[in-house]
């Protein structure tokens, strides 16, 4: 699976926002490693990236797709939890 981009609209930044989270946070995780697993069953969004910002936060992006296969439309994004931390990849 390949992510490039994501497409982010006024919907998905109001959602951010309200976990806290910037669109530019956001972005960021792909400027670093990160991991996408397979989100819960009966979800909007079939898959979950878990990466760091900038400044190393930890955030958790459930993700959809769009009219491109490398762009990716962010549903909504967290902080992420225990669970989630332990699926990081390990920096190098």
């Amino acid at each position: 699976m390949l992510i490039s981009d994501f497409l982010i609209d006024d919907e998905n930044i109001e959602k951010f926002w309200t976990h806290g989270i910037f669109a530019e946070q956001v972005l960021q995780v792909l400027d670093d490693s990160f991991t996408v697993v397979p989100n819960r069953k009966n979800r909007r969004a079939m898959f979950l990236i878990i990466g760091r910002d900038w400044n190393g936060q930890c955030i958790t992006i459930p993700i959809e797709s769009t009219y491109d296969p490398v762009l990716w439309r962010p549903v909504t994004a967290w902080r992420c939890k225990v669970s989630e931390v332990v699926r990081l990849p390990q920096r190098r």
